[in-house]
């Protein structure tokens, strides 16, 4: 039988433990041992009264009902008790010494216990910020002073409590520690222990009993909130989605959807740390009302539920129909707005825009009707049908419409053509020609009467001169026709320059001209825009006379009017210049003696190098060499005794030993 005593500093486990009670009066000693201090109700208990007087006379003597299993000595009484059924157990021994004319008599009281030990909690899972008592029921010991409550959260002592009356022993009056606690998010899972001890005295104690509770905490401050509550369509699926917000634990929540009384499937979703989602998708067959409910339970605390109910509609109603027929312009046409097998009342409008054109109240069905005059101003006019349908315990109606647009069709009113820039020579251009119709027009392209494009847009990479003339655009459908033209100008910078004098055409070179001769000379040039001619002389004297047609005139030519004569045409685009030398006659004789003295040069040298080549020795390729009709040149091979040749490579032989001339060895 073990025991657990605790003294100031720590715990020692003992196994085997005598106490005693010991009085020493007048020379004699009268002592009860006990095999414990303390014993539980029902387990054995041994006693053993001694002394030392030596001729003792012992009496022990227990309450009624108390049988010891005895055996005694001379100085000794030894008492065993195989079951304690008393809770007043008290031990008296008495000691009567006749030598030493003595009497003595003592007492010892064993405290009984039993291990009863009883914790109530307030729930099964306690709510955040609320207060609660944990009561503890301790054992039955007397005495009652003897037991000691304590509550310890953890490890941790936090109250304990004891009583110092010893009380009756068949009075079963219990020791009772009530721990009031606010229920705390770090309560969640937290371990409370009420631990019941006996005193054994000298700061000794003995555990006997205890119990422990583990709390669960919860948050759940308001009930599930069903975020739609709005009517349903029949055979229009629907998805409902219920929330529950600022819960904890957020994984031990769950959201339940119940449909007339039956459980559905759903989806549960956790957004974030305090908030659980949980969504239907619900597809009403037949129109009227049905409840549906949204339950939110921790899954292992049945005692915390909450709910939230909604009735719901359920309704028919398909949506409007409009018809907006093709059209001619001037041909009158009727829009219909049309609605079918709503289940209730409705509200029916046809609009253009926002103009409203009619409207009508209905049930079940409705149509209503307008007539358009078309125009071709009114082509993609918009018309819209609505239909709004009122519920009973909805306060906003359901709205749904439908919207078409009106197709007149009408021949082209206007057309319009673009150029991308000034139509400039080697440039690029760009045409484009659109306008307005329905059907949407084509297009065809004339240049002067001739066909050149049938696409709204083309495109001349350069343009050429031969581009210029009267461009035609016609836009064309079923209905009719329309046309613009405008005319294309080109242009260029000046070009094909000329000048003449005298009224005869040079082209470059010289003019030769006497004194006293009178001259004109003429440029001429074409440009768009016009070119700009100017004459640049070789002298600006009095007798040349210029104007801006490009006409120079001399009246009288001298010496110092000979020279070069330059005509430059300019526009914004660019230049053209032609020249022209006026010379005098009888001043050209030394130009043909230089010509003379230059060619004969020439020739000299030509001369010089044909001659200098024939004169060089040395190696000569005579292979397959021709004798160019000259005699002393051998052919073939009857003459190689006389001409022995040396191999200089696979293609060079040298002439050995050769007594002619080698000028007479033609090269090859």
């Amino acid at each position: 039988m073990g025991f657990a005593f605790s003294c100031s500093g720590g715990l020692v486990q003992l196994y085997i433990v005598l106490f005693r009670l010991t009085t020493n009066v007048n020379g004699f000693e009268v002592q009860i041992i006990t095999n414990s201090p303390v014993v539980k109700f029902g387990d054995s208990l041994e006693v053993i009264c001694n002394t030392t007087c030596p001729d003792p006379i012992m009496t022990v003597e227990y309450k009624p009902g108390i049988n010891p299993n005895r055996l005694q000595g001379s100085d000794w009484i030894r008492d065993r008790f195989q079951n304690v059924q008393k809770w007043d157990f008290t031990v008296p021994c008495s000691v009567s010494c006749p030598s030493l004319n003595d009497f003595q008599e003592d007492k010892m009281v064993v405290t009984v216990y039993n291990e009863h030990l009883n914790v109530i909690a307030p729930a099964e899972v306690l709510e955040i910020d609320q207060n609660y008592s944990l009561i503890c029921i301790g054992p039955r010991v007397y005495p009652n002073n003897k037991v000691i409550l304590t509550w310890l959260r953890g490890n941790e002592k936090i109250q304990h409590i004891s009583t110092n009356e010893e009380g009756y022993p068949d009075d079963d009056v219990r020791l009772k520690n009530v721990l009031e606690v606010t229920a705390r998010k770090s309560d969640d899972g937290q371990v409370y222990t009420c631990l019941a001890e006996l005193d054994l005295g000298s700061n000794l104690t003995k555990q006997i009993a205890k119990r422990s509770e583990t709390l669960q905490t919860y948050f759940f401050p308001q009930p599930p909130t069903i975020l739609n509550k709005n009517a349903v369509e029949v055979n229009q699926e629907a998805t409902l989605m219920c929330q529950v917000e600022n819960v904890y634990p957020v994984d031990k929540m769950r959201v339940r959807w119940f449909l007339d009384g039956k459980e559905w499937n759903s989806v549960t979703k956790r957004p974030d740390p305090t908030t659980v989602w949980a969504t239907i998708a619900w597809t009403p067959q037949e129109p009227g009302w049905t409840e549906l409910t949204c339950m939110a339970d921790f899954e292992n605390y049945t005692s915390v539920m909450r709910n939230d109910s909604i009735n719901i509609e359920m309704y028919v109603f398909p949506g409007p129909e409009i018809q907006v027929p093709t059209s001619i312009e001037g041909i009158p046409v009727n829009i219909t707005c049309s609605v079918f097998n709503v289940s209730g009342a409705f509200q029916l409008r046809l609009k253009a825009g926002r103009d409203l054109l009619e409207n009508a109240s209905g049930v079940s069905e409705l149509t209503i009707y307008h007539t358009v005059y078309p125009l071709a101003k009114l082509n993609g006019e918009e018309y819209t049908c609505e239909a709004e349908l009122k519920l009973q315990l909805h306060s906003e109606s359901i709205n749904k419409e439908q919207s078409a647009t009106l197709n007149v069709q009408y021949s082209p009113d206007e057309v319009q053509i673009s150029q991308e820039q000034e139509w400039i020579e080697g440039k690029s251009q760009t045409l484009t020609c659109h306008g307005k119709g329905n059907p949407d027009p084509q297009v065809l392209w004339r240049r002067d009467g001739e066909i050149i494009s049938s696409i709204e847009t083309f495109h001349i990479p350069f343009v050429q001169l031969e581009n210029g003339g009267h461009y035609m655009c016609t836009l064309y459908n079923e209905f009719g026709s329309i046309n613009s033209s405008f005319r294309a100008e080109i242009l260029y910078k000046p070009q094909n320059t000329g000048i003449t004098v005298n009224n005869r055409t040079v082209d470059g070179g010289s003019v030769f001209i006497k004194n006293g001769d009178e001259v004109t000379m003429t440029c001429h040039s074409s440009g768009n825009p016009q070119a700009t001619l100017e004459w640049i002389v070789p002298s600006q004297g009095k007798k040349v006379e210029t104007n801006h047609s490009g006409v120079l005139h001399i009246s009288h030519t001298t010496s110092e009017h000979k020279g070069v004569y330059r005509c430059r045409a300019s526009n914004e685009l660019g230049t053209d210049e032609k020249v022209v030398e006026l010379m005098m006659e009888g001043e050209t004789w030394w130009m043909v003696i230089l010509f003379i003295l230059a060619a004969t040069a020439g020739i000299l040298a030509v001369i010089w190098y044909l001659v200098n080549r024939a004169r060089k020795t040395g190696e000569y390729k005579v292979l397959n060499a021709t004798p160019n009709k000259n005699q002393e040149i051998p052919q073939g091979n009857e003459n190689k005794e006389m001409f022995p040749l040396k191999k200089v490579n696979s293609n060079h032989f040298v002439i050995q030993n050769h007594s002619q001339t080698d000028s007479k060895i033609q090269v090859v």
